[in-house]
This record gives structure tokens, sequence and C-alpha cells, in this order.
């Protein structure tokens, strides 16, 4: 599974990417852009299941966008102490074009917290991602019972269907052990925070 219980934890905060996001600042770029950083990236897409991250010889890589989620505070060492960013790397090619997402926060020991969410365009924050996988793992099990480990391989976000309360519909594609189901998933913001919603699954070839 790709989100765990870390979220609400290490990842204390909620980011949407409808909100405006400062740029990355000079340090930020030097960091993204460093040995070590770069060596944590490779680890964490070298750990990402095939149904997700597929290899092939014609994978095409555009290169990635870093967004600002927290103002980011740096150690005189150039490490960061605060402050939270995701990088997102599309990816296409292979039969399965993706972004893969990943979010970073800094700590006060200056470790940076790394977590690999869900691929694709959701414009869910990481709270909304871990709910509504919720409902994207039951619609896995209920097309393939026996299959112990589904992996979301791609969001798609569809728009927004209610204009008043800035209501949204995604489609989340899960692989389950072979096959691979489509979730349409609703998310109505109100007043006590957003509500969650998912249609009937079907198959995908």
């Amino acid at each position: 599974m790709l989100i765990a219980a870390i979220i609400a934890t290490a990842f204390g905060f909620g980011a949407s990417a409808d909100a405006v996001a400062p740029q990355p600042s000079g340090q930020l770029q030097a960091l993204v852009g460093s040995a070590g950083y770069q060596g944590n990236i490779q680890r964490l897409f070298a750990a990402l299941p095939a149904d997700v991250f597929q290899r092939c010889p014609k994978l095409v890589s555009s290169g990635s966008t870093v967004t600002v989620l927290a103002p980011v505070r740096f150690a005189p060492d150039g490490y960061p102490v605060s402050g939270a960013w995701k990088q997102s790397f599309p990816v296409r090619g292979c039969d399965h074009d993706t972004t893969i997402n990943i979010f970073f926060q800094g700590q006060p020991d200056e470790k940076i917290a790394s977590i690999v969410t869900v691929p694709g365009d959701t414009h869910a924050d990481l709270a909304l991602q871990r709910d509504a996988l919720r409902y994207a793992w039951l619609a896995a099990k209920a097309a393939a019972p026996n299959c112990a480990t589904p992996h979301v391989r791609h969001t798609r976000y569809d728009g927004v269907v209610a204009t008043a309360d800035k209501a949204w519909r995604e489609s989340w594609i899960v692989a389950a052990c072979g096959q691979n189901v489509e979730v349409p998933i609703t998310f109505m913001p109100d007043p006590t925070g957003t509500r969650i919603t998912a249609q009937m699954p079907h198959p995908l070839r």
C-alpha cells in the first residue's frame, strides 16, 4: 500500500492542488539537485511495485516539478528543519502513463521525512487520499477477493461536479493482482470537512 498511517503523524498538514503555492527557494532547488537527495529519490522509485511504476525500454520521463506546501526553513548547513513540499514525476510509456508523487517534510533533527502517495493527478490532500483509499481498496477486494496487495496505479481528475460547494470527481484505478478496477470517487466539501462517496467500480481491460 502506498499510503500508510504515517500520513497522520509525520505529515500533519493538508495541501490541495488548487492552492496557490510559493516558488521553491534557491536553497530548496539546491537541495533537490544534491546527490544525497537524488539518491533518496532513486531508493523510493526502486521500492515502487511494478503495478505502479513499470520499467521498459520505452519509458519516458519529462523531469519533475516541485510544489512548496509549507514554507521551508533551513539550518546553516543547508538541510531543512521545517516546512513541506511535493515533487511530481510525470512518466509515460510501458502502456501506463501517470505521475509519481512524493511528499517531503523537513524535521528539527535535519532528517527529511518522505512518502510516496497515490500516483496521478488527484486533487485530494494527504488526509483525503488516506480516506479515499478505503473506498478504492474495498472496490478492489470486491473485484479480486483473494488479492492481498492491491495498489492504486493512477488517479484521474475528472473535474468539478457542483460549482456551489466546489465538489469534484476523480477516477481511481486500482491494480488488484492482475485485474484493473476503476473506482469513481466524489469529494464534496462541507462546513465540517470533505465528504467522500464512491460509485460502483467497474473492471478495465
